[in-house]
């Protein structure tokens, strides 16, 4: 049986340091539906279209700490916290996944910002 300490120190844990975020959040999605007529046959087609910018994607197999080390490929119930490093933020978007996560910037800001993550596998 673990203890309380024993399982927080189990955990794994991994420091990223000046990772670039150049993704912008999406502002909205939009439904929307098309009628096309084509030879007096005619087809209605629905859909979901994000208004705005596309966040930036991040695969955890795609870092590497500050050792050098690659991340795994996949994490059991990861989290990522962003550390801004000045005035300019950015944000995790959603929910990790155990493959990815996505992140994004603010739009108020003119281009990619530096970052520092905190990538901490939860476990089960």
């Amino acid at each position: 049986m673990l203890t309380g300490l024993e399982r927080v120190l189990a955990r794994r844990i991994w420091f990223v340091p000046q990772f670039n975020v150049w993704g912008l959040p999406a502002l909205d999605e939009r439904d929307y539906l098309a009628l096309d007529v084509i030879d007096s046959v005619a087809s209605i087609y629905y859909g979901v279209a994000p208004v705005g910018q596309s966040e930036q994607q991040v695969l955890y197999s795609q870092l590497t700490d500050h050792r050098g080390n690659a991340l795994p490929s996949s994490l059991q119930s990861p989290r990522v916290l962003v550390r801004d490093k000045g005035t300019a933020k950015a944000f995790v978007v959603g929910q990790e996944s155990a493959d990815r996560f996505k992140i994004a910037r603010d739009p108020e800001v003119a281009g990619p910002i530096a970052v520092d993550l905190l990538v901490v596998e939860l476990g089960d």
